[in-house]
């Protein structure tokens, strides 16, 4: 079986990329020929970007989709593609509110192409990564095949053991906290970052609260700026960054995450994998300690409790989160369930 895989090629700047790759492996650990083919950000899809890489997945011509026996849709799928008319698999990796406030907020129609691909004969299923999203798509796409599947993770890529990021001596803190989801409009770190200010101001005044990920200084929005210089004020930020191609040597120099989600998003996998115990929101199934992200005493408790155990069980702790995401993820796994909804759409092909 041949599959080809369409996306932004983006080491280090997405996670979206990064799910993308690990599929890919996945699916090859489940004897499945896959490939990635990336248009970069022309918007025409008039060029490819070719032989780029990424560990051991690297970018082909996209003329190999020609031979393929099923087309995957990550981003852009250019019309010379399309026109052959392919069964193709769209995976949703936006959050549902996200993809409908990018609508309503008229930034992108992002919510109107998913709709508009549901109406389309090649599209024969539609991949979530989250249980808790399959409400809110059965919903919007009443009549159409939707799956869920294991996020999937190449554990071997993030070892507990490795290089560690070298804080600047203002920066370092005991504990170092880091807060590393990107900022979008259906949740933002905002609630959290208060949160860790506040358990920092009641049990921890030696602590430094990182955060990567924040939206570009000036192009965004302008309380961004003036915003992060009060909170400077504090004395308790640390690292303060947009993107970064090192979070994985971060998150071996943090001694915990905090994240505003209850869904295992790729930092959180990521983190999970080196051994950093993460305090996310309500019911997240990695998280070490959860807490609804807008009550902000509830938050500061999860986080008092997490330290206090990480400071009695350091190494165990590392391994029991580690453990927990073995348990659960991993690229076979992965591989064998997608394997099994590309066998039935093509008819054992």
């Amino acid at each position: 079986m041949k599959v080809a895989h369409f996306s932004n090629f983006s080491p280090h700047r997405a996670g979206l990329h990064t799910a993308v790759r690990d599929l890919i492996l996945a699916e090859r650990s489940a004897g499945i020929d896959s490939n990635y083919i990336d248009y970069g950000s022309d918007k025409d899809c008039t060029y490819s970007r070719v032989w780029l890489k990424d560990g051991i997945v690297e970018t082909v011509s996209p003329d190999w989709a020609y031979e393929a026996d099923l087309l995957i849709h990550h981003s852009a799928v250019p019309q010379r593609i399309e026109k052959l008319d392919k069964s193709t698999v769209m995976y949703l990796h936006g959050r549902p509110e996200y993809s409908f406030n990018l609508d309503w907020m008229k930034r992108t129609g992002c919510l109107r192409e998913e709709m508009h691909r549901i109406t389309l004969p090649r599209y024969k299923r539609f991949i979530t990564f989250w249980e808790e999203h399959l409400d809110y798509w059965r919903k919007l796409f009443p009549d159409t095949k939707l799956e869920k599947v294991s996020p999937p993770i190449d554990i071997e890529s993030y070892p507990i053991e490795g290089k560690k990021y070298s804080f600047k001596s203002e920066e370092n803190g005991s504990p170092n906290i880091l807060i590393c989801d990107m900022w979008r409009e259906d949740i933002t770190p905002f609630n959290t970052i208060i949160a860790a200010l506040k358990f920092v101001d009641t049990y921890c005044p030696n602590a430094k609260i990182h955060i990567i990920a924040v939206p570009v200084p000036g192009k965004s929005n302008p309380i961004i700026d003036p915003m992060f210089g009060n909170l400077r004020k504090t004395g308790h930020l640390g690292k303060i960054a947009t993107v970064v191609s090192d979070l994985d040597e971060i998150m071996r120099a943090s001694d915990l995450m905090i994240s505003p989600l209850g869904i295992e998003t790729r930092v959180i996998l990521e983190a999970s994998a080196l051994g950093l115990p993460v305090v996310a929101g309500t019911k997240n199934p990695l998280a070490m300690f959860t807490a609804d992200p807008r009550n902000i005493n509830d938050t500061v408790e999860a986080i008092r409790k997490c330290w206090d155990k990480i400071k009695k069980y350091k190494i165990n702790v590392q391994q029991i989160v580690h453990n927990k995401l073995i348990k659960n993820y991993n690229l076979k796994k992965t591989g064998i369930e997608v394997g099994r909804i590309y066998e039935e759409i093509l008819g054992n092909k």
